[in-house]
């Protein structure tokens, strides 16, 4: 009894996936190299910077590992490592090219300097 159901279930809904999932994959990003390869590749808004080319850019600035940890509508902040290990932040201007506006080493916490607490007067 559940068979002819199942049966004419998949006869319309087949047919139907075969056509849709690859439109429905091609316009959410993924890209096919034509050898049985695909990326997923989003670009970024105009006129933004893109993630992947800030992680590229890092990297030929001596910074492994980076991940974001900052991303507003003007800056692009990664943190990684560089070649001796130390941690060291890169800021990224957040317009196309994705230009560097400047870095930063990240001190481990026994080793920044904190403010004494403010001394309350009368």
């Amino acid at each position: 009894m559940g068979s002819p159901i199942l049966r004419t279930v998949l006869r319309t809904t087949l047919p139907l996936l075969v056509v849709l999932v690859p439109t429905l994959a091609a316009a959410q990003g993924w890209q096919s190299d034509g050898q049985g390869t695909s990326t997923w590749s989003v670009a970024p808004s105009e006129g933004q910077c893109n993630v992947s080319q800030a992680k590229n850019l890092a990297r030929r600035a001596g910074i492994i590992r980076t991940d974001v940890v900052y991303q507003d509508n003007d800056t692009l902040t990664l943190r990684g490592l560089t070649e001796w290990g130390e941690r060291r932040d890169i800021i990224f201007a957040n317009v196309r090219g994705c230009p560097e506006i400047g870095f930063q080493d990240v001190l481990p916490l026994n080793q920044r300097q904190t403010q004494p607490p403010p001394v309350q007067r009368r």
